[in-house]
């Protein structure tokens, strides 16, 4: 008697068994139990003696006993078997015992567990009369079997037998196994994961090197489950009961949860069956703890249920999970699946499921499949709204354009049910559908409502609506920045006062409540759906203010969280304004990469307004890198209808008009500019920081001719509020250069080339020097023009701005600089530099000089471009060779290097950023 476990290798045993009994003169008599066959009577009897040399009258007698199977009541087979039945067994058995007699027979029965009961009488026959004939009878069983009458097994080993047990692979048996194929180094590394696996059952060991067999084995991801491991998955589950298959379903289905209680209520069989199909199951090598071994079994048995089956599985299994105070994310796992609610209960545990999927897990997809299951399973009123809102701000993370267009959150801001929660959700799905009548009409409603909401929801909508259509001052009670400080003044909540001084500072330009006012927010926000428009708001504000690294700072870790919290469309957005903040210092290519990048994360589908922002950024850097083919591309695609009624679109013209501009198709881009100026002034946020159509439009004229006319759009867009910043004052500076008179040009590119290297914008300062460098030619001093435009050319380099790079290289060939005459005598004899600090590197001259002129070690930095530590190294060496003790000691002498280089501001003392500490203490 062989036994074992299912698939430990008892049938290979047997045939290589039966292969050496052919090889000799015994006769084989074989014989294979069927689950088909386990009720066709004498069916085993007759596999056994069908090629046997008995009588053939008596194989007559057994065909046809077979062929009569005698049936019971309602065509099953009888119980009891006849008088005949009987008389067929003894009359075939005497036979084969007959031959016994003469020479050796061996009768080989493979799965004695499900050989029908007649036939089992007859091996029972001939176990107790062949001790006295030359025969041998091998029996391979399982050691769990459902069907085998526990009488007869009892009978059948009753008297002196010999029993093999065969058992799973132990991890080093699994190593001695794979050597053959694998060879002993990779088998002793392999072996622990095959056995992990398989449980040492031969027939999956055997199975997954079938699947690796041409896979490279320095692959740390081996062994790959393939076809063959499937197929002896099914080959194991198959040749058992068919309720094996079941039970396997049912563990599937449950997972975590499987027990043999809730497995037998999930297929309404007897939980004793169900446990002892589960052992069998885990002597197979496919179970342990009650799990698969691999995720890929349990997809396999579920792959080829029908969907009308599996349905009825997972509603029954959620019902079940949910009586039985499961996890509510376990339970929604089969509602999901079902793709159905059972009952009311399950719309509530689908909204919990999406709360915490949305608030703990940051897992967007679950929330939205939850909700949009919820939602179609919902009955109109005000649940069925609430779940479209909670919808709404799910999908906001990875698909805005969905959100904006929820069908049930189109028409219902004036539903009496709406709680604020779901109202603030209505009115920012508004906001982004680009209609400001609609939305203006919507916050104000909102805000008088007896569902007006919190003060930071209400600040957050503010904030949201300042992003997309920018500080128009057309709410009730906001009728100009005096009338919004006064209400900020009386207001004694902190978000509502934050969000208000934000508008108002941005009129009249009080920079440190606009600092201040972004740097509150930005500090108190969560990143989340809702404050999206806070932070994205709140970063541009502080770019206005020229604190554009606190603000990419800012922003980097505000990617970073988003990344973290996979939620693309958030990346998407905050990756415009990184793109916009890159390029606002000076990086076109990675203003471009990172405008990529940010349209790489949606379709677009998804992007709705917002891909007017992304798309401006992107063709103003593919404009300044001079990659026209890219910014042509991008003017093909197509923008949102709403898109000229949002500050997206002031961007897109501002870019567009510069792209025609650098085309020389300048009539297009006058056009542009002229229509974003208008738009500014029709909206009441005439504000350069936002878009400097004036000096945009003064390019235009100065490309058409038009001097006069440049020279009075710029110098009236430098007399306003909002162009106080020191980038925006400097890139004015340079266009007023540019429509200036000669002796008026060099004066004015110094003071902007002075404001751009302290802005940041390393961009419009390479522009800036290459135009001075322009000046100091046109103006006969050959020599200070190429230093200045090798400079020029080092920033535009970093830029990586070719064309700017190429205009600069004539400057390379020209003569060396001529030296200066020598003063006349009249002049007073002072020391010079070349005397008195001759020992000085013109890096510590230069860092000396601005000391002198009363600049920190930061703003000398930030003048020179160097970090503070630098400043401070230089000026350590600057006190030992000059003999001081520190910078109050600094001879006056040193104020005439830093004077002979001084541009001659023509704007008053103290106005920009580049002031000195003793100037703006005076203004």
């Amino acid at each position: 008697m062989v036994s074992g476990s299912l698939a430990t290798g008892g049938t290979e045993l047997l045939h290589s068994f039966c292969e050496l009994v052919q090889e000799s003169e015994a006769l084989l008599l074989t014989a294979t139990g069927s689950y088909s066959e386990r009720d066709v009577r004498l069916g085993a009897l007759s596999q056994l003696v069908h090629h046997s040399p008995l009588p053939a009258d008596v194989l007559r007698r057994l065909a046809e006993a077979v062929a009569e199977q005698p049936r019971g009541e309602g065509g099953a087979p009888a119980d009891v078997a006849p008088r005949r039945e009987t008389g067929i067994i003894q009359e075939v058995c005497d036979a084969v015992l007959k031959l016994a007699e003469q020479r050796r027979v061996v009768l080989a029965v493979e799965d004695l567990h499900f050989v029908d009961q007649a036939s089992l009488r007859a091996l029972l026959y001939l176990r107790l009369r062949m001790r006295s004939t030359c025969s041998l009878l091998v029996l391979t069983e399982w050691t769990e079997s459902f069907t085998t009458p526990l009488s007869l097994r009892v009978e059948l080993t009753r008297m002196p037998h010999q029993r093999i047990t065969l058992d799973s692979l132990s991890t080093s048996g699994v190593a001695r196994h794979l050597t053959g194929p694998l060879g002993a180094r990779a088998a002793a590394r392999m072996a622990g994961t095959y056995h992990r696996l398989t449980a040492g059952n031969p027939m999956l060991v055997d199975a997954l090197l079938e699947d690796n067999a041409t896979a490279d084995e320095n692959n740390a991801a081996l062994p790959v489950v393939g076809p063959a491991f499937e197929r002896a998955v099914l080959t194991c589950l198959h040749r058992w009961e068919l309720g094996l298959v079941d039970i396997a379903r049912g563990v599937a289905v449950l997972g975590s949860h499987a027990s043999p209680h809730l497995i037998g209520r999930l297929l309404s069989s007897p939980p004793d069956g169900v446990a002892r199909g589960l052992t069998v199951l885990a002597e197979a090598g496919l179970l342990e703890d009650g799990r698969f071994r691999h995720p890929a079994v349990a997809a396999l048995v579920l792959k080829n249920l029908p969907p009308e089956e599996a349905g009825g599985l997972h509603s029954r299994a959620a019902e079940l999970l949910y009586e039985n105070g499961a996890a509510a994310g376990d339970v929604a796992h089969h509602l999901i699946a079902l793709d159905d609610v059972p009952g009311p209960w399950a719309v509530t545990l689908l909204r919990e499921v999406a709360k915490e999927a949305l608030v703990v897990a940051d897992d967007a997809r679950l929330a939205t499949q939850c909700l949009g299951l919820a939602l179609r399973h919902c009955a109109d009123g005000p649940q069925r709204i609430s779940v479209a809102a909670e919808l709404a701000m799910a999908r906001w993370r990875t698909n805005p354009s969905a959100a904006i267009r929820l069908t049930p959150l189109h028409t219902v801001l004036d539903e009496r049910e709406l709680n604020d929660r779901d109202a603030a959700m209505v009115v920012r799905n508004l906001l982004w559908r680009g209609d400001h009548d609609q939305a203006v009409n919507a916050l104000d409603r909102l805000h008088g409502s007896a569902t007006a909401p919190e003060p930071q929801a209400a600040a957050e909508l503010d904030l949201t609506y300042l992003w997309i259509y920018g500080p128009r001052l057309v709410r009730a009670g906001r009728q100009d920045a005096e009338a919004v400080r006064s209400a900020a003044a009386a207001d004694s909540d902190p978000w509502s006062r934050a969000a208000a001084l934000l508008y108002a500072a941005l009129h009249d330009w009080q920079r440190d409540d606009l600092v201040e006012s972004s740097w509150h927010l930005l500090s108190s926000s969560r990143l989340s759906e809702t404050s999206l428009g806070v932070l994205a708001s709140t970063l541009l504000c502080l770019t206005y203010a020229d604190e554009l690294e606190c603000a990419a700072s800012w922003c980097d870790s505000l990617m970073a969280e988003a990344a973290r919290r996979r939620a693309p469309a958030w990346q998407a957005m905050l990756g415009c304004v990184r793109a916009d903040l890159a390029l606002r210092r000076g990086k076109p290519a990675l203003a471009g990469g990172y405008a990529r990048d940010a349209l790489d994360q949606a379709n677009d589908q998804s992007w709705g307004l917002l891909a007017g922002y992304a798309i401006s950024t992107l063709l103003l850097s593919a404009t300044a890198t001079g990659a026209y083919e890219e910014a042509e591309a991008l003017l093909q695609k197509s923008s949102p209808g709403n898109l000229y009624e949002t500050v997206f679109g002031l961007r897109y013209l501002h870019a567009r008009g510069h792209f025609y501009l650098e085309t020389n198709r300048v009539l297009a881009a006058f056009s542009d500019f002229q229509k974003c100026g208008n738009l500014t002034r029709e909206w009441g946020i005439d504000i350069p920081a936002i878009v400097p159509w004036r000096g945009d439009l003064a390019q235009a004229h100065l490309r058409l001719g038009h001097q006069e006319k440049a020279r009075e759009l710029v110098t009236e867009q430098l007399a306003l509020p909002g162009a106080i910043g020191t980038r925006l004052r400097g890139t004015s500076l340079r266009v007023l250069a540019a429509s200036s008179p000669q002796p008026d040009k060099v004066p004015l590119l110094r003071d902007a080339v002075r404001l751009l290297r302290a802005s940041g914008d390393l961009l419009e300062a390479a522009r800036a020097t290459a135009d001075l460098a322009n000046a100091y030619q046109a103006a006969g001093e050959t020599g200070r023009a190429r230093r200045v435009a090798q400079r020029a050319q080092e920033e535009a380099e970093s830029c990586q701005i070719p064309a700017l790079v190429t205009g600069l290289l004539d400057y390379e060939q020209e003569s060396p600089v001529e030296p200066e005459p020598p003063r006349p005598a009249a002049e007073p004899a002072h020391p010079t530099a070349d005397t008195r600090f001759s020992d000085l590197s013109d890096a510590e001259l230069r860092v000396a000089a601005q000391a002198a002129l009363g600049y920190t070690n930061r703003e000398i930095g930030m003048r020179l471009f160097i970090t503070p530590s630098t400043v401070e190294q230089h000026l350590t060496r600057v006190y030992r060779k000059l003999r001081i003790n520190g910078r109050r000691h600094l001879p006056l002498e040193l104020l005439q290097t830093a004077t002979a280089d001084a541009p001659r501001s023509p704007v008053p003392a103290g106005a920009g950023a580049g002031a000195t500490p003793a100037q703006r203490q005076a203004v």
